[in-house]
């Protein structure tokens, strides 16, 4: 029973017309990962056409071989078959423009391009379990998202740097008041190829006191694949917050939103700003 919900797992994952919710089959594969030696019981027969002897999964003896080979095809299968509903985001932003419209905001209509593989959220549950790495997602949108909060955190920490506290107070607001300014999440609309791809990080010195102690160990984990195009909306009121926000967002996208910007991962190119009153 339990060898037949593994496969099925799998099944789930390549299928690639089934609508199926990826926040909950990684859950469910999570479960599986972390009860190998109940799944994978070298004591199953298994006929010949057994998916899982393609992966040779079964005839490992080492455990930690076996979570291993499993996560990389779990990343491999997911990175190949999760498509992008492009379509859904659009109406979802469509109609929130027309809403914020009807409310008398100024929106500002942005979207920002991966120039390099990208890791947003890597501390959150999607995958979390499986890579030890996370991606922030949205089970209702089923997709990946860059939190309001991300955005804005980063636009601020710029104004107030170029522009002073007091100026950045005015526009974001803080403890006493509330700000003029709001963002919405971030949600990818379209991509070259790929949604996530694959990617293998090698930590060298976890809890190691020298490099002659070293023992690296290959993680492997999801990111987001370069030229995937995010969109997200800023709207506020009042007219003098608009200048200083679209000023500075060419500056921040250049830098970096996520994870690791520092060497080479989570950059963005700002490919769309447009202005709606």
């Amino acid at each position: 029973m339990t060898i037949n919900f593994f496969v099925d797992i799998l099944k789930l994952i390549k299928e690639r017309q089934c609508n199926v919710n990826l926040f909950s089959v990684l859950s469910l594969t999570s479960v599986v990962y972390n009860n190998f030696g109940e799944f994978l019981s070298n004591n199953h027969s298994y006929s010949a056409n057994n998916p899982l002897l393609k992966y040779r999964i079964i005839i490992l003896k080492d455990v930690e071989e076996k979570r291993s080979i499993f996560k990389r095809e779990v990343a491999e299968l997911v990175s190949r078959n999760f498509k992008l509903d492009g379509e859904k985001v659009k109406k979802y932003f469509d109609n929130l423009k027309e809403i914020l419209k009807s409310l008398k905001y100024t929106i500002v209509d942005v979207e920002i391009t991966t120039k390099t593989r990208a890791l947003i959220g890597v501390s959150t549950s999607l995958g979390k379990l499986i890579f030890d790495s996370g991606i922030s997602f949205d089970p209702y949108m089923n997709l990946p998202y860059i939190p309001a909060s991300e955005i804005k955190g980063i636009v601020r920490s710029h104004i107030e740097e170029k522009l002073g506290e007091q100026e950045a107070k005015e526009i974001f607001g803080d403890e006493e008041r509330e700000g003029n300014v709001n963002f919405t999440d971030a949600y990818p609309t379209r991509s070259e190829n790929f949604l996530f791809v694959p990617d293998v990080i090698t930590p060298h010195y976890n809890k190691k006191k020298s490099e002659a102690d070293a023992q690296p160990t290959p993680v492997i984990h999801l990111t987001i694949a370069p030229k995937v195009t995010f969109r997200f909306l800023i709207y506020y009121k009042r007219e003098d917050v608009g200048k200083p926000i679209c000023d500075t967002l060419p500056l921040v996208i250049m830098k970096g939103l996520g994870a690791r910007s520092s060497v080479g991962y989570s950059l963005f190119e700002l490919t769309k700003v447009e202005v709606v009153r």
